[in-house]
């Protein structure tokens, strides 16, 4: 999880209540964020923030990928449709809590990174995983990237697609059989 704030104490805050065998959560400041998302390997399948002085550049590239965002207070503007703002931390964090523990078709996060299959394998995918956190709403972001989750639901035999939504954006729901 990548934090973008104005100071480190929504970071530890999030650090202190969250799950550490499911999330490592980096810290950047607003003004570094462009070059914090750019240094993020593998991409973060969630990043969260408040504040609405981001960086165009930054906006753009989390606009550009799967990626959950949720936010406290106003969003910058240009973030994706599904951004997620909440007031107050409390609801943030438990969004985030959430998140985690999300489970879709039997996917769920796995330890330290990834999703665990239904067939107990271990999948690498920040499209995956946002997929899976953010169920049922959906992702907004280019279809290319959510072709090699089709290919890993199919390889592991789970009985879920990524369809499109009227507005545009993707989710996870189940194969006509």
């Amino acid at each position: 999880m990548l934090v973008i704030s104005e100071d480190i104490e929504l970071a530890v805050a999030l650090r202190d209540r969250l799950d550490r065998g499911y999330v490592t959560v980096c810290d950047a400041r607003t003004a570094e964020a462009d070059a914090a998302v750019r240094g993020c390997h593998p991409w973060p399948w969630m990043v969260v923030g408040d504040g609405a002085g981001l960086a165009r550049a930054a906006v753009e590239l989390l606009g550009r990928h799967p990626t959950l965002l949720l936010w406290r207070g106003a969003p910058p503007p240009g973030l994706p449709a599904h951004t997620r703002q909440l007031q107050r931390f409390s609801e943030l964090a438990a969004a985030a809590e959430s998140a985690l523990g999300a489970e879709v078709g039997g996917i769920r996060l796995a330890p330290g990174a990834g999703v665990t299959m239904p067939d107990g394998r271990h999948h690498a995918g920040a499209a995956l995983e946002a997929l899976v956190a953010s169920h049922p709403r959906p992702l907004f972001a280019a279809a290319h990237h959510f072709r090699t989750v089709d290919a890993t639901l199919d390889a592991h035999a789970v009985a879920l697609h990524v369809t499109r939504t009227a507005a545009g954006g993707a989710r996870l729901d189940t194969r006509a059989a």
